[in-house]
């Protein structure tokens, strides 16, 4: 069994490539140069697709330069791209944001910016199924920018000890897939009513009760990064169906040992993790037939 990458293939499944066949950028080439370094064909920020491209955009990236931004202007063809799925903008173009195709939607906020109402996704998106709010900010939240949501499959959002975020969590029993950001102490485990196959847990504070995972047991893939409470690897244990285990930037690991009794556990990796295993235990680990296996540097 090799290439065991559960985490991988559902953000790939539901977000899509960043390059390749159908895949587009609007913008300077300064801006679009990561998109069109991995084959994303450029469209000038004040240009249109060529005639015979439009049915080819598939996965579109809006990729404004600061003054550009400030007139927070959608492009005018975005409605006549019949075949578009995916789409990556800045929050201050969510505002005026409508779709009946759109199923993917990855949103950035680099500077704190948001539109002055958010966008009722629920009706202007409805066959959304995949968000990524992707913010170096801690405000606004995701629910300052699209609020209601419809029913999504595959969510990242920052906690930050928001309520308005746990109320749109415990409004999603359709997540499959789940990425919780800045998350600090908050017991979130309550607010999760959907059978999640995926699950990141990032930037917690020490008092975070790690020990609650084990509830949710329906669990393939658990990635963690980031915590600063103690991690018992015996918690693992409750979760049946565990394929994979990330755990990366987190100091306080203990009980590594339990991981060989997770019956599905395929894939470990452990990076600057403070060692936990020590050198008779990676030797151990390495002797069981791990699938993945990525534990030098933990």
């Amino acid at each position: 069994m090799t290439g065991v990458d559960p985490f991988g293939t559902s953000r790939e499944r539901y977000l899509g490539p960043l390059g390749g066949d159908g895949v587009f950028c609007v913008g300077n080439a300064d801006e679009c140069d990561h998109y069109t370094e991995d084959g994303a064909v450029r469209i000038p920020w004040r240009g249109r697709p060529q005639p015979e491209d439009v049915p080819r955009v598939h996965s579109l990236a809006l990729c404004p330069t600061e003054a550009q931004l400030r007139k927070a202007v959608l492009p005018a063809y975005l409605p006549d791209l019949v075949n578009l799925e995916s789409l990556t903008l800045p929050a201050p173009l969510v505002a005026h944001l409508t779709s009946p195709s759109l199923t993917s939607l990855v949103i950035s906020n680099a500077d704190g910016q948001a539109p002055p109402v958010p966008l009722a996704a629920d009706t202007a998106l409805p066959a959304l199924r995949a968000l990524m709010w992707v913010s170096s900010c801690t405000t606004p939240r995701l629910p300052g920018v699209v609020d209601p949501l419809p029913p999504l499959e595959f969510l990242r959002t920052n906690v930050s000890g928001d309520g308005a975020v746990l109320r749109q969590l415990a409004a999603l029993p359709s997540l499959r897939h789940l990425e919780l950001v800045h998350l600090k102490n908050v017991d979130v485990v309550d607010h999760l009513v959907a059978p999640l196959r995926v699950l990141e847990i990032s930037g917690t504070g020490r008092d975070f009760p790690v020990a609650r995972l084990a509830e949710i047991v329906t669990l393939e893939a658990l990635r963690l990064n980031g915590v600063r409470a103690e991690i018992d690897c015996a918690v693992f244990q409750a979760l049946p169906n565990l394929v994979q285990l990330t755990v990366l930037n987190s100091k306080r690991v203990v009980n590594v040992e339990a991981l060989l009794d997770c019956p599905e556990l395929a894939s470990v990796t452990f990076i600057d993790c403070g060692n936990p295993f020590g050198r008779d235990g990676k030797a151990l680990f390495r002797s069981k037939g791990f699938a993945e296996l990525d534990i030098d540097y933990s």
